[in-house]
């Protein structure tokens, strides 16, 4: 099994419209916490020091199955928000923050056994795709905006029809 390294991960985006005062200048690294189960590994970005409220990654690989030749690759990304509390107890002492909400996503790709690499980096790069706002030509130049309906599902619950 390959050593675990940590895992950078940039909340900086490539396109002006994605970028807010709460996203420039922050980069986070999720440091490796190990196996949590098997075949599901884990990382947390603990500079919060509220382990409630530490964002996480996880990436599970599962093997293929009797019944089902297929590989599943599953990240979750996670990024919780603690509660303000500000009221003490009587021996004022501030009571511990719960968690308010979750960010999260979820996604899962699924690998036939009878795949080839290059059909494996094909759909990472059509995903890869979707997920952000600038494609790069063969000539390595930024493309324009893509009309993905992605962007504006996420920022503003907009739905594609």
């Amino acid at each position: 099994m390959a050593q675990r390294a940590p895992l950078l991960l940039s909340t900086i985006l490539a396109s002006d419209h994605l970028t807010t005062s709460a996203t420039v200048g922050v980069d986070r690294t999720f440091a490796p916490v190990g196996a949590v189960a098997n075949g599901v590994s884990r990382w947390e970005e603990r500079s919060g020091g509220i382990y409630l409220g530490f964002p996480t990654f996880t990436l599970a690989c599962r093997a293929p199955s009797k019944t089902s030749r297929v590989h599943r690759v599953s990240v979750k990304l996670s990024v919780p928000v603690l509660e303000t509390v500000t009221a003490s107890t009587a021996s004022g002492i501030v009571p511990t923050q719960p968690v308010a909400y979750s960010h999260q996503f979820h996604g899962e790709f699924l690998l036939p056994d009878r795949g080839t690499l290059a059909e494996r980096n094909a759909l990472l790069s059509l995903v890869i795709s979707c997920m952000v706002a600038t494609i790069k030509a063969s000539d390595a130049v930024p493309s324009d905006l893509t009309a993905s309906p992605l962007l504006n599902a996420i920022q503003n619950f907009d739905p594609p029809y």
